[in-house]
C-alpha cells in the first residue's frame, strides 16, 4: 500500500463527516429561521385582530352615538321615522317602520333592497300603500299586548299576507318586531328581516320610543307645568305637596307685617307669572330629569321590564334611580325655591305608566 492510500481515505472521511455537518447546520438554520417567523407573523396577526377588534368597537360606538343623536334631534315624528330607518341601515337588511292607529297598522317608512318585480321596476326605497289591521297578524297583536321585542316567523298569520307577499319572506325566515313605546302605549313598530343584529336595532328603537314620547309632550310642556304648580285647594294641601312658589320666606328673626297674607301659606305663582329665568330653569330641569329617566331605561332594559311587571320598579333600578336624584338634587333643587321634583313626575309617567304604586313600597317620594 503506497503512503498516499492512508491520506486520501483521510479525506474521503473528512469530507463526508463535514458534508453531514453541514447538512445538519442548514437543516437547524432553517428550522429555526421557520420558527422565528412563524412567531412572528402570528404576533403580528394577533396584533392586528387586536387592533382591528379595538377600531370596530370604537367605530361601533360612534355609530350608535351619532345615531342616538339623530334620533334626539328629530323635530317630527316623520323625522323620527325616517333617521330610525336610516340608522338601522347597518344592523338589518330590510326593514318597516309602522304606526298604530286604533286597531290598524300602517307602514311609515320603508326599506327593502331587492325591488319587487311587481312594482315595474320601482327604486326599492319606494314605499307602496301599506296597513291591514293587527288581527291579522299575530306578531303585532303580541307586541301591543306585551310591549316587549317578538321574534316569529315569516308566515301570513305571523305578519300577515300583505307583508309575505310584499317581501317575498319564506317560510322558515325568521323576522324581528320592535315596539316603538310612547310612555304606557305602543306608538309604532319597527319591523326587521334579514340578517338583524337585535340588541342594536333593539337599542335605537327603544331611543326613538322615548323621542316620540317626548315630541308627543312638547305641545303640553308649559300646560303641564302650569297644572303642577296650581295651588290645591285649602282642604286639601299638605306639607307632602309639590309647589312652587314665587318668593323665597321670610328671615325667621323678620318682624310680622299686618296684613292676612302672613296669615297665609307661600304666595303659588302660574307658569306664565314666572319671571323668564325661572322658566328656563325648570325647562332645564324637565330636559335633565328627561334624559336621567332615559338612561336608566336604555342602560338596565332587563332589570326595568322585571321591576315594572313585579311593581317594584325602585327595587330593580334602586342604584341608579338613587344616583339620578343625587344629581338631580345638586344640580336643579337648590338654584330656585320655585323648582319642581320633575325626576320625580318624569319617573312616575316614563317608568311607571302614570301609576306611583308601580315604583314600590320602598321608593322615598319626591325630593321636596
Amino acid at each position: 500500500m503506497t503512503p498516499a492510500a492512508p491520506t486520501a481515505t483521510w479525506r474521503r472521511v473528512c469530507e463526508e463527516y463535514f458534508s453531514r455537518l453541514i447538512e445538519d447546520l442548514e437543516q437547524g438554520v432553517e428550522s429555526e429561521v421557520e420558527s422565528r417567523v412563524t412567531a412572528a407573523v402570528e404576533a403580528a396577526v394577533r396584533g392586528a385582530v387586536t387592533d382591528a377588534v379595538s377600531e370596530s368597537r370604537r367605530a361601533l360606538a360612534e355609530e350608535l352615538n351619532q345615531a342616538v343623536r339623530r334620533l334626539r334631534q328629530a323635530t317630527e315624528a316623520d323625522d323620527v321615522y325616517s333617521v330610525l330607518l336610516d340608522v338601522t341601515a347597518p344592523f338589518c337588511e330590510q326593514a318597516v317602520v309602522f304606526s298604530i292607529h286604533d286597531t290598524q297598522v300602517r307602514a311609515e317608512r320603508m326599506r327593502r333592497p331587492v325591488p319587487v318585480q311587481a312594482l315595474d321596476g320601482a327604486a326599492s326605497a319606494s314605499l307602496p300603500p301599506l296597513a291591514f289591521p293587527v288581527s291579522e297578524a299575530a306578531a303585532f297583536t303580541t307586541v301591543l299586548d306585551t310591549r316587549d321585542p317578538v321574534v316569529a316567523m315569516s308566515t301570513p298569520a305571523e305578519v300577515s299576507p300583505a307583508l309575505v307577499s310584499l317581501f317575498g319572506h319564506k317560510p322558515d325566515e325568521r323576522v324581528y318586531l320592535f315596539p316603538l313605546a310612547d310612555g304606557g302605549r305602543v306608538a309604532g313598530i319597527f319591523y326587521a328581516a334579514s340578517r338583524v343584529q337585535a340588541p342594536f336595532v333593539e337599542l335605537l328603537a327603544e331611543v326613538a320610543g322615548l323621542r316620540l314620547q317626548t315630541l308627543a309632550q312638547a305641545p303640553a310642556v308649559a300646560t303641564a307645568a302650569a297644572a303642577a304648580t296650581a295651588p290645591a285647594p285649602a282642604a286639601l294641601q299638605s306639607p307632602q305637596l309639590v309647589t312652587i312658589s314665587g318668593s323665597y320666606s321670610a328671615p325667621p328673626a323678620a318682624p310680622p307685617t299686618a296684613g292676612r297674607e302672613n296669615n297665609q301659606p307661600r304666595q303659588h305663582k302660574e307658569w306664565w307669572d314666572l319671571s323668564r329665568q325661572e322658566q328656563q330653569l325648570h325647562l332645564a330641569a324637565q330636559r335633565f330629569a328627561r334624559v336621567l329617566v332615559a338612561e336608566m331605561r336604555l342602560t338596565r332594559p332587563e332589570e326595568f321590564r322585571k321591576g315594572r311587571a313585579a311593581g317594584n320598579i325602585y327595587g330593580a333600578l334602586k342604584q341608579p334611580i338613587e344616583e339620578a336624584r343625587q344629581k338631580f338634587r345638586e344640580k336643579h333643587m337648590n338654584v330656585s325655591p320655585t323648582m319642581v321634583d320633575y325626576l320625580h313626575l318624569e319617573m312616575v309617567r316614563s317608568l311607571a305608566d302614570d301609576d306611583p304604586n308601580n315604583l314600590g313600597p320602598d321608593y322615598p317620594g319626591p325630593l321636596v
